[in-house]
């Protein structure tokens, strides 16, 4: 495949940047010749996040999933057709468990009825994001999966509450406020997104010293921005010195 222009990668990697930008600013801390494959890894588990669960209509999930499970699946042949592509590309991973992972993601309708059940329903497609990053950043295999099970879920607020999988919001977390989510969303469930983040913080496990950079980073801004939720001060990441500080800290193993 050619290669593509960089305005055309870059502009996929701003709208993850825009999304998560403490991974922006933590970018300093990988490598120089890591830096491609860490931008179009964090590029492309964005956008398999936005095909599974942040898309409008049905119908326009179902086609963006089959689309990008052919385009992984087309990976280790190196046929890949997205800027994305180029620099993520590697015949020996397990790129067809990952297309698999996200077709059966798109398909999942039922309401979690604990936080365990949350988890459970993101656990296929985080095995198979998991089994990949590993891969890429020539990594073991973590024993835990539910780091990744964490993001997937976390990634869904605030935006997610206001769409047909309501953010994958407990049943249980609902009834016990007393809340539906359309309340949540407009404002007034400020006790059950406390709750709700409390139990994600509870599930993430610490990144081992032997996972990706990558990982490492994802889940110590992960644990940031929930304990941030959990003490009822938002969604936002924290400000851009204490993420720089963090990051630092995550990089040399502090």
């Amino acid at each position: 495949m050619s290669t593509p222009p960089d305005d055309a990668i870059a502009h996929f990697v701003a709208k993850w940047h825009r999304r998560e930008p403490e991974m922006a600013l933590a970018e300093v801390f990988c490598p120089p010749h890591q830096r491609p494959r860490f931008r179009a890894w964090g590029a492309l588990v964005h956008e398999l996040r936005e095909a599974a669960f942040e898309l409008s209509d049905a119908r326009v999930t179902a086609v963006k999933c089959q689309w990008w499970a052919e385009e992984l699946a087309n990976l280790p042949q190196g046929r890949g057709r997205h800027p994305i592509s180029v620099d993520i590309a590697a015949p020996a991973l397990p790129w067809t468990r990952l297309a698999r992972g996200l077709i059966e993601q798109s398909q999942v309708d039922e309401r979690p009825g604990d936080g365990r059940d949350a988890l459970a329903h993101m656990q296929p497609l985080a095995l198979a994001l998991a089994e990949v990053e590993a891969g890429l950043f020539d990594a073991p295999l973590p024993g835990d999966t539910a780091a990744m099970a964490v993001h997937l879920l976390l990634q869904r607020l605030p935006q997610g509450l206001a769409t047909p999988d309501q953010a994958r919001l407990p049943l249980n977390l609902l009834a016990r406020h007393g809340r539906t989510v359309a309340q949540v969303g407009a404002g007034e469930g400020e006790a059950v997104l406390r709750d709700w983040a409390r139990e994600l913080l509870a599930a993430l496990p610490p990144a081992p010293a032997s996972a990706p950079l990558f990982r490492r980073l994802r889940t110590g801004f992960d644990r940031a921005r929930l304990a941030k939720l959990a003490a009822g001060r938002g969604f936002s990441p924290p400000a851009a010195p204490l993420t720089v500080w963090r990051g630092w800290r995550i990089a040399r193993g502090a």
